[in-house]
């Protein structure tokens, strides 16, 4: 089991919202644990595995009140001066919107409770994603509520911050898709020339592997 502390609370965070909860969570699909401090007690994304979890504690931190307004932050927008009107400046643009996690697994049972109670169980000791023959993992997927629930958001910042997680996680996964191809097209090349494969078609495929890997060089042993 994995424990990630994330940073205590980031400055978009900070600038929307005066009332903060210290937020519990547990990964059931790879075991991370980790705490983070929102504004509300909402959901969050694993730093592992990117899937949206629930927090299973969430408390207001000692010392904030919901009932008590604080001043105000003015936004970034609003210190602009006149000189620096029609410059180019960078900012960080985001929107939310509002989805449902659905997962279906099949289970053999002899009615809807009994089956209904062997998922709930698997749900509790987070094995209803190990996709085994006796509950295969059926659908895991994110769909949109579809209640225009589509908030955006603009923050001035001073230079834009790495790309988290989430974004690492997408270009890992693209770039192993396109190993998968190259190789598969690699291997039909060779085949259309008598069964020998170009070991410049299988080169080109390894800053792919690295990166789908999140290597920077090719670890080899001797």
């Amino acid at each position: 089991m994995t424990l990630i502390e994330q940073p205590s609370v980031t400055a978009m965070q900070t600038a929307v919202s005066t009332v903060r909860y210290q937020n519990q969570y547990r990964c059931p699909y790879c075991k991370t644990e980790w705490e983070d401090i929102w504004d509300c007690g909402c959901n969050d994304r694993c730093p592992d595995c990117n899937k949206e979890i629930e927090p299973y504690e969430s408390a207001l931190i000692e010392g904030e009140s919901a009932e008590t307004e604080l001043p105000v932050e003015e936004p970034a927008s609003a210190n602009i001066t006149a000189e620096a009107e029609g410059v180019n400046r960078l900012f960080v643009v985001s929107y939310e919107i509002d989805y449902v996690h659905r997962v279906s697994v099949g289970i053999t049972a002899d009615n809807p409770e009994a089956a209904q109670q062997l998922a709930e169980q698997a749900f509790d000791d987070a094995t209803i994603w190990d996709d085994t023959a006796a509950m295969p993992l059926l659908s895991d997927e994110y769909l949109e509520s579809g209640d225009e629930s589509l908030i955006w958001e603009c923050v001035a910042v001073e230079q834009l911050p790495e790309p988290d997680y989430s974004v690492r996680q997408l270009k890992q996964e693209q770039a192993a898709m396109r190993v998968c191809r190259g190789l598969v097209e690699a291997y039909q090349q060779g085949e259309a020339n008598g069964g020998s494969i170009d070991w410049v078609d299988l080169d080109q495929l390894i800053p792919l592997a690295l990166k789908a890997l999140g290597k920077t060089a090719l670890e080899i042993q001797s």
